[in-house]
């Protein structure tokens, strides 16, 4: 599966993954800094790939995306060696058990959760 990196992460991160074997990409890497999270979005209906942000915008995640949205609630106050090793632990094994679902929460303790999604119709 790949794993597609919002602009707020560290290249570090990037390099990790890609480096142990995943199929990953980084909005800046693809020269894409500064897009419009709207864009973003059409990427998240077409693909099936794990987004990794911080952004809390994509909590509005429709039924119909294809993207497996993870929301990192790591503290910026952390180095950001440990953020990686967070991150990038916490993707390995988020990898591995395949769960189901379209919205995550990703904690400082590397424990990934996903979100229950109740239709208010």
């Amino acid at each position: 599966m790949k794993v597609l990196l919002d602009e707020n992460f560290p290249l570090p991160l990037y390099h990790r993954l890609r480096a142990a074997g995943h199929d990953a990409e980084h909005i800046i890497v693809l020269g894409q800094r500064g897009i419009p999270d709207s864009t973003i979005r059409q990427r998240l209906m077409a693909e099936e790939l794990v987004f990794l942000t911080n952004d809390t915008e994509f909590e509005d995640h429709p039924a119909d995306y294809r993207a497996q949205v993870v929301i990192s609630r790591v503290p910026q106050r952390l180095p950001t060696a440990r953020r990686v090793e967070i991150w990038f632990g916490a993707l390995e094994g988020f990898l591995k058990a395949k769960p189901t679902g379209r919205l995550f929460d990703l904690y400082e303790t590397g424990q990934i959760v996903g979100w229950t999604i109740r239709d208010s119709r």
